[in-house]
């Protein structure tokens, strides 16, 4: 009998034979990239204590040929939580190649050279010469006997934050503004994450409809609720939201409380 021609259910049928299914060199290497670029700006989201559920503006990739990327725009865009991916060419404008010669390594070799190189490497009179190698003060040094590193420059250090790929071949340029709306949002991705977590020890159904109300002793928080309420209640299946002034002690509701980043959430549902 054939499952697939019968349209049999997909956990009835074979597994598809990997022989037949085409190597995508391209692809796969340009995921690898969007997975690096993504981990570096998480990096700068973490050193900046920048929450993930907070959006920012924008992400900018620098680099040769980063228009290929934008077909990835909306997986990046979604990963590090932002809200426009836009991609530069001129690399040569926020960047730089950086030589810090390995001195423990050369210094018995070169002893007589080190004060040369040392002025040289300053000055940023070397040299690529193939093979992994640098010519610096006449003296050609081994792959194993340096390193390069892009280091950014001339960029709006208040505004931005950048950082450069260990392949030094790409740069990520975050906007870290963080506005009202900007921030407000965050909260409000706060509540849903709340909200659904509450769903799921409550035992809820995932299709499960809910009336809601919520409370908070903060302002800002119950301001939030109410400016989202809309988006809240798509996300987290609910009829209705109502943001109450005090707690309900209703028992036909089943009532959480929560601690957020920026404050606490009481939520009640049925």
């Amino acid at each position: 009998m054939n499952l697939i021609q019968r349209n049999i259910s997909v956990h009835l049928q074979d597994f598809p034979n990997v022989e037949f299914i085409k190597d995508n060199d391209v692809l796969v290497e340009q995921m690898d990239l969007v997975r690096n670029i993504c981990s570096q700006v998480l990096s700068i989201r973490d050193h900046l204590n920048l929450r993930v559920r907070l959006p920012l503006a924008s992400l900018t990739i620098i680099g040769k040929d980063a228009d290929k990327l934008l077909s990835f725009k909306e997986v990046i865009a979604d990963e590090v939580n932002v809200k426009e991916v836009k991609t530069q060419e001129n690399l040569d404008q926020y960047a730089e190649l950086k030589l810090q010669v390995n001195f423990k390594k050369i210094g018995s070799k070169y002893s007589a050279k080190v004060k040369d190189i040392t002025q040289a490497m300053r000055q940023g009179n070397w040299q690529k010469i193939g093979d992994g190698k640098i010519i610096i003060a006449d003296i050609e040094l081994l792959a194993d006997e340096f390193e390069l590193k892009l280091s950014p420059k001339n960029y709006d250090q208040k505004n931005f934050q950048l950082s450069a790929l260990t392949s030094n071949d790409y740069l990520v340029m975050l906007d870290i503004v963080v506005t009202k709306e900007l921030f407000d949002e965050g909260i409000a991705r706060d509540i849903i994450r709340s909200i659904q977590q509450n769903r799921k020890n409550a035992n809820l159904e995932i299709t499960q409809k809910i009336n809601l109300k919520l409370f908070s002793s903060q302002e800002q928080v119950k301001e939030v609720a109410k400016t989202f309420s809309s988006y809240i209640s798509q996300q987290v299946l609910a009829d209705k939201i109502e943001v109450i002034e005090n707690k309900t002690n209703d028992k036909s509701f089943t009532i959480f409380e929560n601690i957020l980043d920026d404050g606490d959430l009481f939520v009640a549902f049925k």
